[in-house]
């Protein structure tokens, strides 16, 4: 079944925002291909903080152990952001996503943030939402904001499977929110953010895939559909599973070369992986982001990838052997 995938979305940004943009788009590709080796990241994702309303099976915040082993209190400030875009600012970052392990919506001034990030002269600013905490004044917040696109974490298409995934949230009240908010953006007349929804292929949910993809295929602008990902290396997913996927034999991540993840602990990883605080390189407390990007490990983390390299690596090792 055809559909419109990020790409999509990508086409339409590139008309409304031109060369610049198209430009971006361009170095994107060649930093995929690992012919591109930046002075500065060509994305920041950065996890404000560790704080989520949904406890998710497939998430470190579905597991206690999980939550001890890899979360953490507090979180980035304003200033914090500030300095962060500031810095990127310098090397004409374009592109920042601000959301991780967490719901970013229960940031209260998360809004505001994404308006820094566009007066820092980021063209690409994104958000991962579960859509629970969307209300009408929120929306119009984030549709003055500057985000350019806005993605809701769904995985189901019936309350009841519904229930057994987004635990903690509420079926309908979500799907209103998310139609709220299109019909927002829809009576001003903009087509930013674009908006999606993401749906997470599991055992408990591959059923629905197909009747996901149809209720949602005309309404959004873009479906992203993901295979299941281990939140930890050291333990078993069995039952999310969906069949036995073979291990991949030329594994290139090419995460260390588009991006740094920073954490709302300040530390800094080359990886989004729910278990990148194996892969911490260093901290904004104490490092700059340009020096972490320079130095000798993030170098070696990008010619490790591009040569093949990266079974040198445990994390990548074991990232590489569940098929991700």
């Amino acid at each position: 079944m055809a559909i419109n995938t990020e790409y999509k979305a990508v086409e339409v940004l590139t008309k409304l925002k031109g060369k610049e943009f198209s430009d971006y788009r361009k170095n994107w590709e060649k930093v995929n291909n690992f012919e591109l080796e930046t002075d500065f990241p060509i994305f920041l994702h950065i996890e404000p903080n560790y704080k989520c309303n949904y406890k998710c099976p497939m998430c470190t915040q579905g597991d206690p152990k999980l939550i001890e082993k890899f979360g953490y209190e507090g979180g980035l400030t304003t200033q914090d952001i500030k300095r962060i875009l500031d810095e990127a600012k310098l090397y004409n970052c374009p592109s920042v996503a601000m959301y991780g392990d967490n719901e970013p919506f229960l940031i209260k001034n998360i809004p505001e943030w994404f308006g820094m990030a566009r007066d820092a002269g980021f063209i690409d600013i994104m958000a991962i939402s579960n859509g629970s905490v969307m209300t009408e004044s929120l929306a119009e917040r984030i549709l003055d904001s500057g985000l350019t696109r806005l993605r809701f974490s769904l995985d189901a298409v019936t309350p009841e499977t519904y229930a057994k995934i987004r635990i903690g949230g509420k079926f309908t009240r979500t799907i209103r929110n998310i139609e709220m908010f299109l019909n927002a953006r829809e009576k001003r007349g903009v087509k930013l953010p674009q908006v999606g929804v993401n749906f997470v292929k599991m055992s408990i949910n591959q059923h629905e895939l197909d009747p996901f993809i149809k209720r949602w295929e005309n309404v959004v602008d873009f479906i992203i559909v993901q295979d299941f990902m281990k939140p930890d290396i050291d333990t078993d997913y069995q039952e999310l599973e969906v069949g036995n996927r073979p291990s991949v034999d030329n594994f290139r991540c090419t995460q260390p070369w588009q991006r740094l993840y920073i954490r709302g602990n300040g530390d800094v990883t080359v990886c989004c992986a729910q278990f990148n605080s194996y892969l911490v390189i260093g901290n904004i407390h104490k490092d700059s982001l340009y020096d972490l990007w320079n130095s000798e490990s993030s170098k070696e983390f990008r010619a490790m990838h591009k040569e093949g390299r990266y079974y040198e690596n445990p994390i990548c090792l074991a990232c590489s052997k569940d098929g991700n």
